[in-house]
C-alpha cells in the first residue's frame, strides 16, 4: 500500500487502518433528570459556561443530547436542541475564518510598525484581523448555549410529567355585557 493514502485514511478513518472497529458511547438513562452546573472557567475570567450530567456521566457532545431530546417527542425541545447544533457549527465556521484570515493578514499583507520588530508586527496585526470574526463567533456560540440550555430544561420539564396550572384573572369584555371574568391558564 502507497505511504500517502494510508497517511490519508489513518488520519480520516483510524478504525481502517488501525483494524478496530469505533465505539459509540453506552446510552444515557432516559428516565433520569439532566443536571446542570455552571462553569466558571479559570474563576469566571473566560465566561465558563454550563456542564450538564446525567446519571453521573457528563454530556458533551449534541448526538447523545439530539438522542435524549428526540426520544421525548417534543417539538420545541427537538427544535431546540437541532437550533443550538446548527448555531454552534455556525460559531466554529467563523473562529476558522478568523484564524485563516489573521494568517493570511499576517503573511501578506505589511503590518502597521508598532514595535518595529517585523514578526511581532505581523502577528499583532493579523490577531486584529481575527478577532472581527472570534467576536461574531463568540456571539453565535453563546447563542447555541443559551439554546442548548432552554432545550436541557424543556426535557427536564416534560420529563417530571406534571401538568402546570395557574389561576389567572383575565380582563375581558364581551359584547354581552358580563365584565370580568376568571380563566385558567396553562403555564410551561
Amino acid at each position: 500500500m502507497n505511504k500517502i493514502p494510508a497517511f490519508i485514511l489513518f488520519l480520516f478513518f483510524p478504525s481502517i487502518v488501525l483494524g478496530e472497529p469505533l465505539s459509540a458511547p453506552p446510552a444515557f438513562p432516559k428516565d433520569q433528570p439532566i443536571q446542570t452546573r455552571m462553569n466558571l472557567g479559570l474563576f469566571g475570567l473566560l465566561g465558563g459556561g454550563m456542564d450538564y450530567q446525567l446519571g453521573g456521566r457528563p454530556i458533551t457532545r449534541y448526538e447523545d443530547f439530539k438522542a435524549l431530546i428526540y426520544a421525548q417527542g417534543d417539538r420545541e425541545a427537538s427544535d431546540l436542541i437541532r437550533e443550538a447544533h446548527e448555531t454552534h457549527l455556525t460559531a466554529w465556521l467563523f473562529y476558522g475564518a478568523g484564524t485563516a484570515t489573521g494568517v493570511d493578514v499576517a503573511l501578506a499583507f505589511k503590518p502597521a510598525p508598532l514595535l518595529k520588530v517585523d514578526w511581532i508586527d505581523r502577528i499583532a496585526t493579523g490577531f486584529v484581523a481575527a478577532q472581527f470574526f472570534w467576536a461574531a463567533g463568540a456571539l453565535f456560540d453563546t447563542n447555541a448555549e443559551s439554546r442548548k440550555y432552554n432545550a436541557v430544561q424543556r426535557y427536564n420539564h416534560l420529563l417530571k410529567n406534571e401538568e402546570d396550572a395557574f389561576l389567572g384573572v383575565s380582563t375581558s369584555t364581551p359584547l354581552n355585557g358580563q365584565g370580568l371574568c376568571l380563566g385558567l391558564e396553562r403555564a410551561f
